[in-house]
């Protein structure tokens, strides 16, 4: 009689991911996980037929290569027949295929692995697995347009969903004043505000003392405030400053005209109702504010 199993193999149960990985092979087993396998083998497939139907050229380029910096520290391997000499595993194809470039191979692409010595986070790994391609003479709208009909094409054949274009684009410093990342999340929904001129003649002198240093007062609203009690937004209060900001004002409509604010006896009546209609707030949200420097 065998011993029982790890964990039972099936998709309904929450599985630690350290004990996953340590029977991986049973985890493979996972009906969640063979169809992940099996869609990333058929995105690999049709995005080959995509590219070669573009006339790209599938090129390998070499794993074992010399050391070239890029935004990440390289892993190195040991040459035997060079003691004291090593090889370095590539964070990408960049070198060869401006190369091939060069050589004339005006169309190139391969699904490619890259390695990067770095610290881990959510987007960050060891080594990964990336779609390289390159193009000689083309300009930024050809470019757009061929990886946008990829993604169309990939959404439709692989999961019939049909996909709308073009799609949007935002410039860099719309991302960071809005969204405060150069990756935003659209879905995320939650914009920045930029609230600074309704409190040019405020009398809080937190508020006054930013604008006078050329800072700015920003703020996010919440749709719901019932999930911020008085223990979070003091557990928010220590988050912000850990990255730096002095504070955390907050702003919670209530019905009619009535609010709740830590900063209440500060703002004027005018003011509140200004930062309700630049916000779009309305009853049951939550307003939160931040004032500090610009960076």
């Amino acid at each position: 009689i065998s011993e029982a199993l790890p964990f039972n193999i099936d998709d309904k149960l929450e599985i630690n991911d350290n004990l996953r990985l340590k029977y991986r092979y049973l985890d493979l087993r996972r009906p969640k996980m063979q169809k992940n396998m099996n869609l990333r083998h058929q995105i690999c497939m049709e995005i080959r037929n995509y590219l070669n139907n573009k006339d790209f050229l599938d090129i390998e380029t070499p794993f074992l290569t010399k050391s070239t910096p890029e935004g990440a520290r390289d892993y190195i391997v040991p040459s035997r027949v060079n003691p004291g000499k090593f090889y370095a595993l590539p964070q990408s194809p960049q070198l060869f295929k401006q190369l091939l470039m060069i050589a004339g191979f005006e169309r190139y692409y391969q699904i490619v692995r890259c390695f990067r010595d770095e610290d881990l986070r959510a987007d960050r790994g060891p080594e990964f697995t990336q779609l390289d391609m390159e193009m000689s003479f083309i300009d930024r709208e050809e470019l757009f347009k061929l990886i946008e009909e990829m993604f169309v094409h990939l959404f439709k054949k692989l999961l019939n969903v049909k996909v709308k274009t073009p799609f949007l684009k935002i410039d860099y410093q719309e991302a960071i004043s809005k969204y405060g990342t150069d990756k935003p999340d659209l879905r995320f929904g939650m914009e920045i505000i930029d609230l600074t001129e309704i409190f040019y003649k405020s009398s809080f002198r937190v508020f006054e003392e930013v604008i006078k240093n050329k800072g700015e007062i920003c703020a996010i609203k919440v749709e719901c405030d019932k999930e911020f009690s008085r223990k979070k937004l003091d557990y928010l209060q220590l988050f912000i400053t850990s990255f730096g900001a002095k504070g955390l004002s907050y702003i919670k409509i209530k019905e009619g005209k009535d609010f709740q604010s830590s900063v209440a006896k500060f703002l004027s009546p005018e003011e509140i109702e200004k930062v309700k209609l630049k916000t779009k707030a309305k009853t049951g949200n939550i307003i939160l504010i931040v004032a500090d420097k610009k960076e």
